[in-house]
């Protein structure tokens, strides 16, 4: 899916040619037929976001990348009345992060409580999760650090 026809048929070919199962479809069949989306674009609040709300279904994860300035957007606001929203650090992620343009008493847990288990992950499968990442360095260092040492990787 892209908003591009040809950019998004490129990247299908690319991705077909390494190997992969790709093909470009509409947002409301992608959205529907997803586990997980990813959404890593330079859309801006004045665009229409990338799809509708009832366009996701139950169960379905979130990572939301684009909104990492005041002023972007991906999302179409009416989800996170449907969504759990996790996120790197709540102040940034209201500031400048997907978060902007959530209602004001939208939750938003840090997904470093989570990992340190002072609060929930998912609560049941047919959560619509949303991970608005806005960016901390140390805590992507942190993962990264982790991921070596779990698939045996010195530094």
């Amino acid at each position: 899916m892209g908003r591009d026809n040809g950019r998004a048929t490129h990247m299908a070919a690319t991705l077909t040619a390494e190997g992969h199962t790709a093909r470009v479809t509409g947002a409301e069949e992608a959205c529907a037929s997803a586990d997980v989306i990813v959404t890593a674009t330079t859309t801006r609040a004045e665009d229409p976001p990338l799809f509708e709300a009832g366009w996701i279904r139950p169960g379905t994860h979130l990572s939301c990348m684009g909104a990492d300035a005041p002023g972007k957007r991906e999302l179409p606001p009416a989800l996170f009345d449907r969504a759990r929203v996790f996120c790197d650090l709540a102040a940034q992620a209201r500031r400048m992060g997907e978060s902007q343009h959530a209602p004001e008493d939208t939750v938003l847990v840090p997904l470093g409580e989570v990992l340190t288990r002072r609060a929930q992950g998912r609560t049941h499968a047919r959560d619509i999760t949303v991970f608005d990442s806005s960016g901390i360095g140390l805590q992507d260092l942190s993962l990264a650090l982790a991921l070596l040492k779990k698939m045996d990787i010195c530094l």
